[in-house]
C-alpha cells in the first residue's frame, strides 16, 4: 500500500514538471479563445516571445491564411506560466507556437495607448530621480548589441485618437575611450539634437526611427578643453586625468564624442484636442565595453 502511495506521488510529480513549454510566434499577438473556435469569447493577447504551457491537445484542425501563407494546425489548450500575464486557461492556434525560445520585445502599457518596438527586448524601467512620482518620463537601458536606430515603433491607442505623432532626438556626451578601458561623462556637459519627426509606416500607427549621421554623432557645444581637465582631474582622479593631459580638441584620443541617449516622444491628440505625451529616454552603451573596465565619470 505504502508503495502504490510512493508511485503516485512520483507520477504526479513528475507529470507536473513534465511541461510543455512552447513560444508565441506571431508577430501581432496571438489571440487565446474561451473555447476552440475562432466565434469563441476572446479572453487575453499573448504577446510575441510569451511562454505558455500547453495542456491538451484537440485534434480539432485549423487552417490560417497569414500575408498569403497558409498555416496548419489544431487548437490546443493553454495556460499562461509568466506570473505578470497569468490566464486561467484557454484554447489557441497552434500554427503560431513554437518550441524556439523567444525573447519578449520591448513593451509599455499607458492607460490610453501601448508602445511596442521590434527588435528591442523587454526591459526594466525606471524614472527620473528628481521627480519620482512623474511617469511622463521613462529611463531604460539597451544592452551592448542593442540599437535603437532603424527599428519599428508600433503605437496601439485604446481609444479614438484624431493624430499620433512619434519624434526622436539624441544627446552626444563626451567619452574617455583607450585600448584597455572607457567612461563616459555623463556629470558634465551635453549636445542635444532637435526633435524629427518619424515617417508614419503603415495605418496601424507604425514609425521608423531615423539612423543618426556620423556628422550628428560627432555635434558637440563649444567648450574650453582645459575646463575639461579640469573637471576629469577633480573628480576622475589622476589616471583619467593623465590620460587627458595632451588633448586639444575632444577628437584627440583619447577622447571621443559618443551618442549616450536617444529619446522617443510619442504625442497623442484626442477628438476634442486634448493632448497626450509620453517621453522613452533610452541609455546607449559602447558595444565593445568590457564591464569590469567601464566607469561613468
Amino acid at each position: 500500500m505504502l508503495f502504490r502511495i510512493f508511485l503516485l506521488m512520483c507520477l504526479t510529480l513528475s507529470f507536473a514538471h513534465a511541461q510543455d513549454i512552447q513560444y508565441v510566434s506571431a508577430e501581432n499577438g496571438l489571440i487565446v479563445r474561451e473555447k476552440p473556435s475562432q466565434g469563441a469569447i476572446n479572453v487575453g493577447l499573448l504577446d510575441y516571445g510569451t511562454a505558455i504551457e500547453i495542456t491538451e491537445h484537440t485534434n480539432l484542425k485549423l487552417d490560417v491564411v497569414d500575408g498569403g501563407k497558409k498555416l496548419a494546425g489544431e487548437w490546443v489548450k493553454v495556460r499562461g506560466i509568466d506570473a505578470y500575464e497569468f490566464f486561467e486557461e484557454g484554447y489557441v492556434f497552434n500554427g503560431y507556437l513554437t518550441e524556439e525560445k523567444l525573447e519578449k520585445r520591448f513593451k509599455i502599457v499607458y492607460n490610453k495607448f501601448t508602445i511596442t518596438i521590434e527588435g528591442i527586448l523587454e526591459k526594466d524601467s525606471r524614472k527620473d530621480n528628481a521627480n519620482p512620482d512623474f511617469n511622463g518620463v521613462l529611463f531604460f537601458k539597451l544592452n551592448n548589441e542593442e540599437a535603437l536606430e532603424d527599428k519599428t515603433v508600433s503605437v496601439k491607442h485604446h481609444k479614438d485618437f484624431r493624430n499620433i505623432e512619434v519624434f526622436q532626438k539624441h544627446e552626444n556626451s563626451i567619452a574617455i575611450i583607450d585600448d584597455k578601458s572607457h567612461g563616459d561623462i555623463i556629470n558634465w556637459k551635453h549636445y542635444y539634437s532637435s526633435w524629427k519627426p518619424l515617417k508614419k509606416l503603415s495605418r496601424n500607427n507604425k514609425f521608423k526611427v531615423l539612423p543618426i549621421s556620423e556628422i550628428d554623432a560627432t555635434r558637440f557645444i563649444n567648450v574650453d578643453i582645459d575646463e575639461l581637465k579640469t573637471f576629469v582631474n577633480d573628480v576622475c582622479g589622476d589616471t583619467w586625468s593623465d590620460a587627458i593631459k595632451d588633448v586639444r580638441s575632444l577628437n584627440d584620443y583619447p577622447t571621443k564624442i559618443v551618442v549616450s541617449k536617444m529619446y522617443l516622444r510619442i504625442l497623442m491628440t484626442d477628438i476634442d484636442g486634448y493632448k497626450t505625451e509620453k517621453i522613452l529616454i533610452f541609455e546607449v552603451p559602447l558595444s565593445q565595453t568590457k564591464k569590469d573596465a567601464y566607469a561613468k565619470l
